[in-house]
């Protein structure tokens, strides 16, 4: 079906073009034909609003005859050559019938029937150029619709392939753990099971989801260091301030996941001493800032890692949020921070709003 068929806004714009051709016609047939107004008015307006409905027919041929498709351009010019003369002769033929019958004109001019056969040739022409104009228009925005359409597919193909690297990763370094305790403190072992049993519960229903709230991904978090403390018992000390603006941004599931674990990890878990595991969110009206802080020895040998969570974290921050977003690992004394900044969705900080 022809596009303008569907918009009557657009149609109405259309019959309106040619009715404005019909009153020229109309005012030429009364000052230089010397027929009367009323006669001149009924006998041009309808034909020129009739010729203008005949002419959207050549939104078909130009589908039929693309220029940059596989005819060749004799084709395309051949095609729409026998398209305006068919239409022509049915125009004339026409308007010399209706001429007759409502403007009493019984003897039509040669001169008449070859400017009005010129005319229509020359007018479904222009219609076709119009019409391959809106074509190539139309396939403009169907190529940007595609290639936005690929692009935002593409970047959730990526964050749940980076959001599947996560899994694992918290997965080995807990049961790492409860193996640990399993040998010297089998009832901590156990009970460490069964928290982590709900954690993971937890988590798997989080990670089903596009996003989750900070404050549903802390709360997460806070679920896992209740089991490290299990493991750790009062060497481990937990610190979460979390302002409700904050809360209520919108993140990946299970972002923080490999920060805390890196700050048991490498911070607390080579302490002698308790050691504290922080995290803090702010929001200062237009973005967030989340902070993870542990302490850690200094002096102690660093313990061998892959790097897998950091680049994991700042990696699904960066196609989550793009270059708005920022990353950022530090150490200061005996003290490892890292700052994570994004804007907050305004939508997302209404306590009513939840993210998808």
């Amino acid at each position: 079906m022809h596009p303008l068929l569907g918009r009557l806004a657009g149609l109405i714009v259309y019959l309106a073009l040619w009715l404005a051709l019909g009153l020229a016609a109309s005012l030429g047939l009364a000052v230089r034909g010397g027929w009367p107004w009323s006669s001149a008015l009924v006998s041009a307006v309808p034909l020129c609003v009739a010729y203008g409905v005949v002419c959207l027919a050549a939104w078909y041929v130009c589908r039929a005859f693309p220029v940059l498709g596989a005819g060749t351009v004799g084709r395309v010019l051949l095609a729409h050559a026998a398209a305006a003369g068919l239409t022509s002769t049915v125009w004339v033929t026409l308007a010399q019938w209706w001429a007759t019958l409502v403007g009493g004109v019984a003897d039509w001019p040669r001169d008449a029937t070859l400017l009005l056969f010129a005319g229509g040739v020359l007018l479904f022409l222009l219609s076709s150029a119009l019409h391959y104009v809106f074509l190539a228009l139309e396939a403009q925005e169907a190529a940007r619709r595609q290639a936005l359409e690929s692009a935002v597919l593409a970047r959730e193909a990526e964050l749940r392939a980076l959001r599947a690297q996560v899994n694992p990763h918290f997965l080995f370094n807990s049961l790492h753990s409860i193996g640990a305790l399993a040998g010297s403190r089998p009832a901590a072992a156990r009970e460490m099971a069964i928290a982590l049993g709900e954690f993971l519960r937890h988590s798997v229903q989080l990670g089903g989801r596009r996003a989750v709230t900070l404050q549903e991904e802390i709360d997460l978090m806070a679920r896992y260091l209740s089991i490290e403390q299990v493991r750790f018992g009062d060497r481990l000390q937990v610190q979460i301030d979390v302002e409700p603006a904050a809360g209520t941004s919108c993140v990946p599931p299970l972002l923080l996941q490999p920060l805390v674990e890196n700050a048991i990890k490498h911070g607390v878990a080579g302490l002698l001493e308790a050691g504290e595991v922080s995290i803090a969110a702010r929001h200062d009206g237009r973005r967030c800032h989340v902070t993870v802080v542990n302490a850690f020895d200094p002096e102690a040998q660093p313990r061998v890692g892959t790097g897998t969570g950091v680049r994991n974290v700042r990696d699904r921050l960066a196609t989550y949020y793009g270059s708005t977003a920022t990353f950022e690992a530090r150490a200061d004394g005996d003290r490892f921070t890292v700052t994570m900044t994004y804007p907050c969705d305004e939508a997302a900080s209404r306590p009513e709003e939840t993210c998808p």
